[in-house]
């Protein structure tokens, strides 16, 4: 297959790719709703309420949230919910977030550097290094290679756009900038021995990504699969909450 690449691709705005997500987001959370809500009404006892030897139990509103006593079928429902969800339901979003990643591997990085120039964390560099050092791998693979801007106007000049949506987007978030020093020109000096967190950048299609990125592609490619899939995996622990 030809490079999807070999042309330049149709690019969006990114403030346009970020409104888009955000109102996507609210009718899909919508409609995962509506089918998380149809799976678990499979579940549903009929009239249970009939043959119960409690008559009146005062509870008038019998909804899957009501909280119920342990003797009553319709807790038996709520049970059988939260076995669903954790199993089968589970492993099929388990499935989904695969074939979502699959994907990727049908697009290719088009050298655009974006991601080595202009890196960020809600974490300061010291903050990420004492993360390291207790084990986490992210943090590790991060300090491992990214180093931090000396000051907030140097990181806008690596991606004026990018920086700017990144700082609107966060708002009052404290948000660091950081850069891999190994990258001369747009290519990585260390390719070989680059870190997990690169050689599977961007590991989440809902991550805002600068416009010049070649994965924007995938991007839109996976974009109502994966926020269908977003939307569920919040519901589902929810329900989760909820019920346990």
């Amino acid at each position: 297959m030809d490079n999807f690449f070999s042309k330049a691709p149709d690019i969006k705005p990114l403030k346009s790719q970020f409104d888009a997500l955000k109102d996507d987001y609210e009718r899909i959370f919508i409609e995962a709703a509506e089918s998380i809500r149809a799976e678990v009404n499979k579940f549903k006892p009929e009239n249970p309420c009939a043959n119960c030897p409690v008559k009146d139990c005062k509870i008038e509103k019998k909804d899957v949230f009501t909280p119920y006593p342990p003797n009553c079928e319709y807790r038996d429902w709520q049970i059988k919910i939260l076995s669903f969800l954790a199993g089968d339901y589970r492993q099929k979003l388990k499935n989904i977030h695969k074939n979502i990643l699959d994907k990727k591997a049908n697009y290719t990085c088009n050298n655009c550097a974006s991601c080595c120039k202009l890196s960020t964390s809600e974490l300061s560099y010291a903050q990420l290094k004492q993360r390291a050092l207790r084990g986490d791998k992210f943090s590790k693979d991060f300090v491992s290679v990214f180093v931090p801007y000396e000051t907030d106007e140097e990181a806008k000049k690596a991606n004026p756009e990018y920086f700017e949506l990144l700082s609107n987007v966060m708002g009052d978030v404290k948000v660091y900038y950081y850069y891999c020093p190994k990258l001369k020109g747009n290519l990585c000096s260390d390719y070989e021995n680059r870190p997990d967190i690169c050689k599977d950048f961007p590991h989440n299609p809902l991550k805002l990504l600068p416009s010049s990125c070649a994965f924007n592609a995938w991007k839109d490619e996976v974009a109502h699969q994966a926020l269908l899939l977003k939307a569920k995996v919040d519901i589902i622990e929810y329900y989760k909450d909820k019920l346990q």
